[in-house]
C-alpha cells in the first residue's frame, strides 16, 4: 500500500511527540525516515520507528538530546551524544562537521553515545549539498563473524561517501560493510519471503535463505569475503573506538529492550574550494561521469548507472505516487498509535 508523504510526516511526528520528544527533534527523526522510504532502503524507513518508540519508552533512547562537545579545535571535535535518538545526535554532528569545514577547509565530528541514525547517505548529502565532500561511518553492534570465525565479533558498520555533481543530484555511496543490511532481511522477514544467497548464514555457519535462520542466531557475511571484513574492523577503529565509545561486543543489539546502546559514528566534511576552484572541480566530475556514462556497455545493459543514481529515481517517483509500505508494518504502526493515542496512520 502507498502512504501520502503529509500523512507519514503527520503520523510519525505526533509518535515522537507523544513520546514527549521536542518537536525540532521529532521532524529530524521523521524526515531521515521518510528519505530511507522515498529511497526505497525500507529497512531503515518506518519499519524501524515501533522500535524506536519502545527504547524511547524505556529510557534507552533519551526523549530529548542532551549534546555535549568535549574536546574542540578548528577542525576537530568531539561529541557526547549522552544517548539521544541517533538522528537528532548525528544531524546537528553534520552541522558541526560543516561549520568547521567552512573555516578550516576540514571538519571532523568523531561521536560516542549516540543510537542508531537510520540511513548513513542522509548525513553525507547533507555536505554535498553545500558544494562539499561529505564521509560518513558508523559502527553498530556486531552482525558478522572474523574471517574463518563462528561468533558475532563486528558490525557490519555503514559507510556513505556523497560529493556534489554540480548540475545534477550528488554522486552517493551507501553501504553496509556484509552483503546487505540487518534491516533487508528484517524486511524480507515482515514479507514472508526468502532471502538470497549470499545474505546471510545459519548458526552452524551454513549459507540459508531464510531470514529467521539468520536472525535467529546466525550471521550476516561480510561483503567481499576478507576485503569487507577488513574494512569493517577499521571502520570500527575510526567510529568506536577512535571516539573513546564502545565497540564491538560491548555494543548490545538495538532489539535487546533491557540495555542502552552506544553507538559511534565519524563524520566528515572536505571543502572543496579550500583545495581547488569550484569551477575545475564540477568540469572535471563532469569529464568522468561522461566517461563512465559513454563507456561501452555490456551486453543486456541499457543505461549506465552512477552510486546512488538509482535511488534519486525512486525518490523522486515516490514523492509523487507516496511512500509503499508493507501491511505488516502497516498494522504494526497503527497498533503503535492506539498505544500512544494518536490518529491512526491512512493508507
Amino acid at each position: 500500500m502507498y502512504i501520502n508523504l503529509e500523512e507519514m510526516r503527520r503520523f510519525s511526528n505526533e509518535c515522537f511527540l507523544a513520546l514527549d520528544v521536542p518537536k525540532e527533534e521529532a521532524e529530524i527523526i521523521t524526515e531521515v525516515l521518510l528519505e530511507a522510504d522515498l529511497r526505497e532502503i525500507h529497512s531503515h524507513g518506518f519499519l524501524r520507528l515501533p522500535i524506536y518508540a519502545e527504547r524511547i519508552q524505556k529510557g534507552l533512547i533519551s526523549n530529548k538530546a542532551d549534546i555535549s562537545i568535549e574536546k574542540e579545535n578548528p577542525a576537530l571535535a568531539l561529541i557526547d551524544g549522552n544517548y539521544g535518538a541517533g538522528q537528532v545526535v548525528a544531524h546537528k554532528a553534520m552541522e558541526k562537521s560543516i561549520e568547521m569545514a567552512e573555516q578550516s577547509g576540514i571538519g571532523l565530528v568523531a561521536v560516542k553515545n549516540s543510537n542508531h541514525f537510520g540511513i548513513t547517505a542522509y548525513y553525507s548529502l547533507m555536505a554535498a549539498k553545500q558544494d562539499k565532500i561529505g564521509i560518513v561511518i558508523s559502527n553498530v553492534s556486531p552482525l558478522m563473524p572474523a574471517i574463518g570465525g563462528a561468533e558475532k565479533v563486528i558490525g557490519n558498520n555503514p559507510i556513505s561517501i556523497a560529493a556534489p555533481s554540480g548540475e545534477g543530484d550528488p554522486i552517493v555511496l551507501d553501504m553496509a560493510l556484509s552483503n546487505t543490511a540487518l534491516g533487508k532481511v528484517l524486511f524480507a522477514k515482515e514479507k514472508n519471503q526468502p532471502i538470497p544467497k549470499g545474505w546471510g548464514v545459519d548458526s552452524e555457519g551454513v549459507s540459508t535463505t531464510n531470514p529467521d535462520d539468520v536472525l535467529n542466531g546466525g550471521f550476516l557475511s561480510p561483503v567481499g569475503g576478507p576485503k569487507g571484513f577488513g574494512l569493517a574492523l577499521m571502520a570500527e577503529i575510526l567510529t568506536g573506538v577512535l571516539s573513546g565509545g564502545h565497540f564491538s561486543k560491548m555494543i548490545p543489539s538495538m532489539y535487546d529492550v533491557k540495555q542502552k546502546q552506544s553507538i559511534s559514528h565519524f563524520m566528515l566534511t572536505i571543502d572543496i574550494k579550500q583545495l581547488i576552484p569550484l569551477e575545475l572541480y564540477y568540469s572535471s566530475v563532469k569529464q568522468l561521469v561522461s566517461y563512465i556514462k559513454d563507456s561501452k556497455k555490456a551486453a543486456g545493459t541499457e543505461q549506465i548507472y552512477l552510486p546512488g543514481e538509482i535511488e534519486f529515481l525512486k525518490e523522486k517517483r515516490n514523492k509523487e505516487t507516496g511512500i509503499s509500505i508493507e501491511e505488516q508494518t502497516f498494522r504494526k504502526l497503527n497498533e503503535l498509535s492506539k498505544q500512544l493515542n494518536i490518529a491512526e496512520l491512512k493508507a
